[in-house]
């Protein structure tokens, strides 16, 4: 028997959880040493390094890898047209960040960049042969293939960092292992959905492909400068070792989300394609992903913050101290952040890239101009926009989004409160008993308090939200 809908986004789910925990739990480990041998300096040339990587990458896909899992029928004609295309954009694309590179560098006053920036840029000749394969298996709902490929890359590139940090590469640990986590995913996800086809460069019947991908591409584009917008401010006025320090501090509070996040929109996309012409389902299971979202991101993330202090000294030793008061003031905001990458899976599974790109250009118009105000008061400060200017703009879109499927935004709030009112008192009582226990017994105090945090919370959502208990446990379970 065919499994429903349902069943496959469990199916999905579990093993994409599974899995990339398992992951996960071997790089953290190792992310861990490599911080603790590497230098802020170190971090900081990959964060600069990463800007105008990171900002091409949004460009590399052009929106086809989006397309071919919303479109109701990929033929072959139509694999082999995007091949082609694919090959031209990202071959400009790495000789554009070939050529770029010296610029970055006298932006950036760094010239040690050049040479990592190229290097770098070669993952956009690997995405040619990466995106077809990878958006079939999303819209087959391959999920179990897909995260053991996943895995099998994550592992391959974060054992190749250690490596090299062991060996005294510095920042070229970071690029290498970058490098070797996207050979293996090329690799892997073409021994599941081969490219076995040669590229086709007519542009010929692609016109609604191509418009749905431009609203896409046009979409990430500016989600990039936004999203790099702040390493790209702190880098240039307030340098490298600060834009170190931030670097870490963001990505350590993101790690939740982009891993979290990642297996939500992995699953949810071709999920929400699957049943585009149905909006009331598609509201039901929008509700449902911001309610388990809330119930598992809050916690999360104000914990991290309530014991952030004792957790870098702990974990990355003195010389990250400096890190601790953004990754206190920026772990606050994650899960509002967490909730909202929920609106691009449905928007784009729905066919309504236009109101997506709307709420891209909203965070783009307000995030760089506060984090321009904020380094007055140094990386603390603009850690500080994150918490203050980013709800505000995160309600303005979502107040948008939900009309796509005949919501308010009431109805979302709603679905968070409780988890957010429960994480408040969680993050209350961690203090106080934090206060309590003297400097001397840091990892005891570091133990007792994620304890007794987790024990406050889910006392809390048993008593005043047992349905979302019992839903988030029962998807535990499946």
């Amino acid at each position: 028997m065919e499994p429903t809908l349902r069943q496959k986004v469990l199916l999905g789910l579990s093993w994409s959880a599974g899995l990339k925990f398992l992951g996960q739990a071997a790089s953290w480990i190792i992310t861990i040493v490599v911080m603790r041998k590497l230098s802020p300096q170190d971090y900081g040339l990959m964060g600069m390094a990463g800007v105008i990587i990171t900002y091409v990458a949004r460009i590399n896909e052009l929106g086809l890898g989006a397309a071919i899992i919303q479109a109701e029928v990929v033929d072959e004609r139509i694999k082999s047209q995007i091949f082609g295309l694919l090959i031209i954009v990202n071959c400009g694309l790495f000789l554009l960040c070939f050529l770029l590179a010296p610029i970055i560098s006298t932006f950036f006053s760094e010239p040690r960049l050049v040479p990592i920036v190229r290097l770098l840029a070669t993952q956009f000749v690997l995405a040619s042969f990466t995106i077809i394969p990878q958006s079939l298996i999303a819209r087959d709902m391959l999920f179990k293939e897909r995260s053991i490929v996943s895995l099998l890359a994550l592992i391959a590139g974060s054992l190749t960092t250690l490596a090299l940090a062991l060996a005294e590469w510095g920042v070229w640990s970071l690029v290498w292992g970058s490098l070797i986590l996207d050979f293996f995913m090329v690799a892997g996800l073409n021994i599941i959905k081969p490219c076995l086809f040669l590229p086709n460069f007519s542009l010929k019947g692609m016109g609604r492909i191509i418009s749905f991908g431009g609203y896409v591409t046009v979409s990430r584009i500016i989600w990039a400068f936004y999203s790099q917008a702040d390493v790209i401010i702190v880098g240039k006025l307030l340098g490298q070792r600060l834009l170190g320090f931030y670097s870490v501090a963001i990505n350590l509070a993101s790690l939740p989300m982009e891993k979290i996040s990642g297996i939500i929109n992995q699953v949810a996309f071709p999920a929400f394609a699957s049943i585009q012409t149905d909006a009331e389902t598609a509201a039901s299971h929008f509700l449902k992903a911001v309610r388990l979202m809330s119930l598992m991101a809050f916690p999360v993330l104000w914990g991290i913050s309530s014991i952030s202090a004792d957790l870098v000294d702990t974990l990355l030793g003195d010389k990250w101290v400096n890190v601790v008061v953004p990754l206190q003031t920026i772990s606050l905001v994650i899960p509002v952040r967490m909730v909202s990458n929920l609106m691009s899976p449905m928007l784009l599974g729905l066919g309504r890239a236009d109101v997506q790109l709307f709420n891209v250009i909203v965070y783009s118009l307000v995030l760089p101009i506060g984090f321009l105000l904020g380094t007055r008061w140094g990386i603390a400060g603009v850690s500080m926009v994150w918490t203050t200017m980013f709800p505000l703009a995160f309600l303005f879109n979502m107040s948008r989004a939900v009309r796509v499927v005949k919501m308010s935004l009431y109805d979302v709030i709603r679905q968070m409160i409780v988890p957010f009112a429960a994480a408040v008192i969680m993050y209350i009582a961690v203090g106080f008993l934090r206060a309590g226990i003297p400097d001397t017994n840091q990892i005891i105090r570091l133990i007792l308090c994620v304890i007794a945090g987790a024990v406050v919370y889910t006392s809390l959502i048993i008593i005043f939200a047992k349905d979302s208990y019992r839903e988030a446990l029962a998807l535990i379970r499946n």
